[in-house]
């Protein structure tokens, strides 16, 4: 690696800003593409070719459990692989799997594309944004992120309705082309000619970063302060996160059944709606929102702050099961959730293990979440079906943030144990 060099940027904006508007379009076209949009399409393709839902949404579950599979070989990749190199091959992988969904009539035919928009999705999602604007911003590092996380939700939020429409209109299998090139148009140009892994391969230093002794220094990642990976797995605090992970990741899947909800207890499929667009408007709020949280009062209090507004948000649902206004209240706050997988343990993760090796840290962290939510839906469906009753499903959604509260406080109790190095 070349060194880098210090360049000032005077009053110019920081090219940081840059790198975090860019990666909120890439995750648009991926995450939020494949991950959020697509499905649009659940219900005409499930009817076109005859099979169940259940049937045909299986490969979504398989997209999760191979991109939480894959986030450990990301993570090491980071440090050996330039960034866009590996974006680029992602992106390839989730768009040519796309394309071919057009050309289905079986659903096994999507469990195979299923496993490689899931290897993609690996790359483009949390394992990499989160170390990526570490490296960028030595300050404000949170409200970076939120922001990535919430361009992804305004896409999203338009997205959606916008190829609802454009299948109604030209077919899901036209609209399958329509998806991918809109896709790759939105995610390539911002990975080929702005995204960069660290402020060096441009020259430059991170936002807010302060100099020592009157003139600028960086750091090699490999002198970066933090916790060695070694040391990290072996940890208390790195098992404590990756429960605070799982349990984040299994309960918020609340906007997927959200519809179901409304349907059983008689509130009907158009509050449903509402209450999954009330959720998507608070989540662009919400996302850098809770990263500003968590530069201004530490990562460990918004941890305990946005998980409480989860547990009002429940009590909220429970006792609005016959209130329009009260459902789409409680969704919207519910959101909180979102804002924590997104932005409040990636944060906190890094405020416990540092930069050091975060990448190889974080995506062993991930990758157990990640496959725990493969999960979460037939979960919370189970506890429905089990007790007939809908608002047990909320019941045990805030037992569970009482717990996360609880491994929360641990984790960064138990972390002052850990010896962080900067050489």
């Amino acid at each position: 690696m070349t060194s880098a060099k210090t360049v000032e940027q005077g009053n110019k904006p920081h090219y940081a800003w840059l790198v975090m508007i860019a990666y909120g379009l890439m995750m648009s076209g991926t995450i939020g593409s494949f991950s959020v949009v697509g499905a649009q399409w659940f219900y005409p393709v499930s009817t076109d070719i005859g099979c169940e839902l259940s049937t045909l949404t299986l490969y979504t579950t398989i997209e999760m459990v191979c991109m939480g599979l894959a986030m450990p070989l990301v993570g090491n990749l980071l440090t050996r692989v330039k960034l866009p190199v590996i974006l680029i091959a992602a992106v390839a992988m989730e768009v040519l799997a796309t394309v071919a969904m057009a050309f289905y009539d079986e659903p096994w035919m999507w469990y195979v594309s299923g496993v490689f928009v899931g290897l993609g999705l690996a790359a483009t999602s949390t394992v990499t944004v989160t170390p990526t604007m570490g490296n960028w911003f030595a300050k404000k590092t949170g409200f970076a992120i939120g922001v990535v996380w919430a361009i992804q939700a305004l896409y999203c939020a338009v997205a959606s309705p916008l190829f609802a429409t454009i299948i109604e209109a030209i077919g899901w299998r036209s609209s399958y082309f329509v998806l991918a090139a809109a896709s790759a148009c939105l995610a390539l140009p911002a990975i080929v000619f702005v995204i960069r892994y660290r402020p060096e391969d441009k020259g430059l230093l991170p936002y807010g970063y302060e100099e020592a002794a009157g003139r600028a220094k960086t750091l090699a990642p490999s002198t970066a302060p933090g916790v060695p990976a070694a040391a990290a797995f072996r940890s208390v605090p790195f098992l404590l996160c990756v429960g605070v992970v799982m349990l984040c990741q299994g309960t918020a899947c609340m906007n997927a059944i959200f519809p179901t909800y409304a349907e059983v207890v008689g509130l009907g499929a158009v509050v449903g709606g509402l209450m999954v667009s009330s959720a998507s408007l608070c989540d662009i709020v919400f996302n850098p929102l809770a990263g500003a949280t968590s530069d201004k009062f530490g990562s460990t209090r918004a941890m305990v702050l946005w998980t409480g507004i989860t547990m009002v948000s429940f009590v909220v649902l429970y006792f609005s099961s016959e209130s329009v206004v009260g459902s789409c209240v409680g969704a919207g706050l519910n959101d909180a959730m979102y804002a924590i997988t997104g932005v409040g343990y990636s944060t906190f993760a890094l405020s416990i293990f540092g930069m050091r090796d975060f990448e190889k840290i974080f995506s062993r962290i991930t990758s157990c979440g990640y496959l725990v939510a493969s999960l979460g839906i037939p979960l919370m469906m189970s506890i429905y079906e089990a007790t007939g009753v809908f608002q047990n499903v909320f019941v045990f959604g805030f037992i569970v943030d009482i717990v996360i509260i609880a491994l929360v406080i641990l984790a960064k109790k138990s972390s002052r144990t850990l010896r962080w190095l900067s050489e």
